[in-house]
């Protein structure tokens, strides 16, 4: 995903060579099987038993074949080359050796959590073959060691520190919680990249006093809220203690968001529903159904609901446009968490009823501008796709 600074006119640089790159790799990695533009046809979702979206094994593997092609992309562009003398050569084989295939590091990161997800969740893809050979070649020790090595070096530390360091500690959970052999493998190679990471975390957020509301890479309660999820997931008390500690001390009193203000400029995700997802994690159940109404009011009233999760929608789906469509697909997985944390005396039958019918006309709103061969908005809106239909996790205590 791209930094703001970057606009459209990045486009001009790669994309002859994009539109190539997706023609060469269609003809090889797809022999056999249903194109993608076949699969776009077919119903990538069905209503549930609730009303909401659930991803169907069309929607699998169409998604499935977005991030691969990411993720093998040899043609990758990046903003973030470690000198103005290095080259895209450079960067592939000395740098970044396991996540170097999408636009930048981070969307790298979460395609790969994007593949681990839709294996886990559906074992039988066409794709599966495919999909194990890449994490086999990402996730080598070799390669995760080169990972390390660039994170140690001079003042590389907090490189791409909230946001990208996030996503590698879901990708680390997404395979710890999995019960596969291979998984069992890549986890253990991972292991020095996410520990590492899991100690930046820990240094970073006890020192700080004060958190902004941020919908973009630099947010607080999205880094806050996968960190938690780490934790959790491995046992890490102390970690998980002071991400508490931090989620009470930057959000606690915080009221009256306005959520139908949002998004702010270009902000691909929600600012104030990232910070309730966060704190239904982190607050006892009781306490986050008060605090929660407190927060974002506008969800709870049927005459402002509407306005507050309405569609904030552009001319096109491209460039920095595409992050309208990441800021609806995030709001859908942060609602996915909060209605998991409420009951029916709060979040009435009704007004749930309500946030299901928003979030499946902003599940068609994004879907719009996917998968047309436009590797600004491919190379991460197929893993936030997938990440707001099954991301969402139940709080473990």
């Amino acid at each position: 995903m791209k930094q703001r600074m970057l606009g459209l006119r990045m486009s001009f640089l790669f994309g002859w060579a994009i539109s190539n790159f997706l023609i060469g790799f269609l003809s090889i990695s797809a022999l056999g099987q249903t194109s993608l533009s076949e699969l776009r046809a077919h119903q990538l979702v069905k209503q549930g038993t609730d009303g909401g979206y659930e991803l169907t094994a069309d929607g699998a593997s169409y998604f499935a074949r977005l991030s691969l092609m990411c993720t093998t992309n040899d043609q990758e562009y990046s903003p973030f080359l470690p000198s103005p003398q290095a080259t895209r050569s450079d960067l592939r084989r000395a740098h970044w050796p396991s996540f170097y295939g999408c636009y930048d590091w981070h969307s790298a990161v979460h395609n790969h959590w994007c593949l681990v997800k839709l294996l886990k969740h559906f074992p039988d893809l066409p794709e599966a073959a495919e999909i194990r050979m890449k994490l086999n070649q990402s996730l080598s020790s070799e390669s995760i060691q080169r990972e390390l090595a660039f994170f140690q070096r001079d003042d590389n530390r907090y490189f791409e520190f909230p946001y990208g360091q996030s996503w590698l500690l879901k990708l680390a959970c997404e395979l710890k919680t999995w019960n596969d052999q291979d998984a069992q493998v890549w986890l253990e190679n991972l292991r020095p990249l996410h520990e590492f990471m899991a100690e930046c975390h820990l240094d970073y957020w006890p020192s700080r006093t004060w958190a902004k509301l941020s919908g973009s890479h630099d947010s607080p309660a999205m880094a806050l809220s996968f960190t938690y999820d780490y934790a959790t997931c491995f046992g890490q008390r102390k970690l998980r203690k002071k991400i508490v500690q931090a989620s009470k001390r930057f959000y606690l009193h915080v009221a009256n968001v306005p959520l139908k203000s949002e998004p702010l400029e270009y902000d691909f995700m929600s600012a104030g529903l990232l910070v309730a997802d966060l704190m239904r994690k982190t607050l006892p159940e009781e306490q986050f159904e008060k605090w929660i109404v407190s927060f974002a009011p506008e969800l709870f009233s049927e005459r402002m609901v509407s306005s507050a999760l309405q569609i904030k929608r552009t001319e096109k789906h491209d460039g920095m446009e595409s992050h309208w469509d990441g800021y609806h697909l995030n709001r859908i997985w942060c609602l996915h968490g909060v209605m998991s944390a409420l009951s029916t005396n709060t979040l009435t039958p009704a007004l749930k009823d309500r946030w299901l019918s928003r979030m499946n006309e902003m599940w068609d709103y994004a879907q719009g501008s996917i998968g047309v061969e436009n590797y600004d908005v491919d190379h991460w809106l197929s893993s936030f796709s997938v990440y707001a239909l099954l991301g969402h996790q139940r709080k473990e205590q």
